[in-house]
């Protein structure tokens, strides 16, 4: 007999969707808090306290930013492996904050280039785990009615940590000195890490689970109950029957089969219990996973473009100063943060193939526009006050632009896994496959992490930033 749970005090609050899904929301900011928090004050780190010859501070800079995105890279797909391993989210989530809290106090009294970058290792480990494990805290919680919404509103939030982030840093260290800024990361790691020793998670449902620990594949893709004996059962049975011949993976838009040729490639006489289907060869097979995957590494194409060309350019061709420069990124941000969790809501009710579509195609034609002021664009609109006017302007667009596309691969992925376990319980196992899911995503935004400096950079160098700008929005 199974023993009563018992509620702890306060359950009906602490379990609640709104403080679950809120502490996520707040584990994501921090993450990309911390990611963008080391930017504006890297400098001054490597001159000042590790002694760095400037003629090497680009390079190294350049270094210390792209490990995290290379660690993400590598490590994302054992880290969506196993979190979905752990019954328990609010452990693992817990662990990633300390993985992150130990990478911070690293990276600030880093006494060497070799132990900075050490220590971002740690915190890309710690962050990237954070992120998967959230996005799957997030979509065990949420119904399939307000995914959209719901995901478009902790965007909304997660989004704000690589603008407040920099900010925050930029703004305490000429005016309270080095420790004082580096207090401040520590301080919201601590306050991420108790909200998470705050919330309860609800035990799990085990209908699902325990009809579906009832059957088992056999080597030869058929499905057969587990309490009886696997080989008399392949026996007696005709290889006609349709309950042995359906596929264990059948929906009306996907086949999930095990080819004939494998199926008679195996004795039945010396069948054997295997574990599930690969996750990730069921997965991958999906037209709309992959699909998901672009479109994350699109939007972290765009994002890496800004951030390594914007600067460089507007203080060339405008003359503008770090104030100004920060404002245009601000830009950019502004209407992500404020149509958030509309442009979710709208997606929630007539899907996001429209939107979305709509999104990328008008986030093409301002990634050219963008490029049109400076020498190297069209002389007729130049770099005097008429060109600023415009770059400011389609910089703002932008925004709205991305509002239609941002999280849409996380969204259309979740989707996928929704409708492969809903069709086949316990597919990808008890604690379901939604982080092994997050972590593709995850990979395919930090491969365009990787890539988009090198791509965005050596392009605006060889062939200028407009056309740089025309690349990037042709390939939208």
């Amino acid at each position: 007999m199974a023993t009563e749970y018992k509620r702890p005090t306060g359950y009906r609050w602490r379990s609640s969707k709104f403080l679950i899904i809120a502490c996520v929301a707040i584990a994501l900011f921090t993450e990309n808090y911390m990611f963008t928090f080391i930017v504006p004050i890297l400098d001054f780190m490597l001159e000042d306290r590790l002694n760095v010859d400037p003629s090497d501070a680009q390079y190294i800079t350049s270094a210390v930013l792209s490990v995290h995105a290379l660690v993400c890279v590598i490590v994302g797909p054992a880290t969506g492996h196993l979190a979905d391993k752990i019954p328990s989210r609010k452990g693992s989530l817990l662990v990633s904050l300390a993985f992150e809290l130990v990478g911070t106090i690293i990276v600030a009294a880093a006494t060497s280039v070799s132990v900075l970058i050490c220590g971002r290792i740690i915190l890309a480990i710690g962050g990237n785990a954070a992120w998967i494990i959230g996005l799957a805290t997030v979509a065990d919680t949420v119904g399939s009615d307000n995914t959209a919404k719901t995901l478009g509103a902790v965007s909304t939030v997660y989004t704000s940590g690589l603008l407040i982030g920099p900010m925050v840093s930029g703004w305490i260290l000429p005016l309270f000195g080095y420790w004082p800024t580096w207090s401040t990361a520590i301080l919201v790691l601590v306050i991420d890490m108790l909200m998470r020793l705050v919330i309860v998670e609800a035990p799990k449902e085990t209908k699902d689970n325990s009809e579906a620990d009832s059957r088992v594949l056999s080597t030869d893709g058929r499905d057969y109950e587990s309490s009886g004996d696997v080989e008399a059962t392949g026996a007696e049975t005709s290889p006609n029957s349709a309950d042995e011949t359906t596929p264990l993976l059948q929906s009306p838009s996907q086949d999930y089969h095990i080819s004939e040729t494998e199926s008679h490639t195996t004795d039945l006489e010396h069948t054997q219990v295997e574990s599930p289907p690969n996750f990730y060869r069921i997965v991958l097979a999906h037209p709309r996973a992959l699909t998901a995957m672009l479109c994350h590494m699109a939007s972290a194409l765009v994002v890496t473009s800004l951030d390594t060309t914007l600067p460089i350019h507007v203080i060339r061709e405008f003359g503008w100063n770090t104030a100004q420069t920060s404002f245009m990124f601000f830009l950019v941000q502004i209407p992500q943060l404020i149509l958030g969790s509309f442009t979710g809501w709208l997606k929630d009710i007539y899907g996001t193939k429209i939107l979305t579509g709509l999104g990328y195609l008008v986030t093409g034609f301002l990634l050219w526009l963008l490029g049109t002021p400076g020498k190297d664009g069209l002389s007729f609109i130049g770099s005097g006050h008429k060109g600023q006017v415009i770059y400011s302007s389609t910089l703002l667009a932008l925004g709205f632009a991305r509002s239609l596309t941002i999280g849409t691969g996380v969204l259309e992925i979740t989707s996928v896994i929704r409708e492969i376990q809903e069709a086949n319980p316990g597919i990808f196992g008890p604690n379901g496959g939604y982080s092994r899911a997050y972590s593709l995503t995850n990979l395919s935004w930090n491969f365009g992490l990787l890539v988009g400096p090198l791509l965005s950079g050596s392009l605006a160098e060889t062939v200028g930033y407009y056309y740089m700008n025309f690349t990037f929005g042709m390939s939208i």
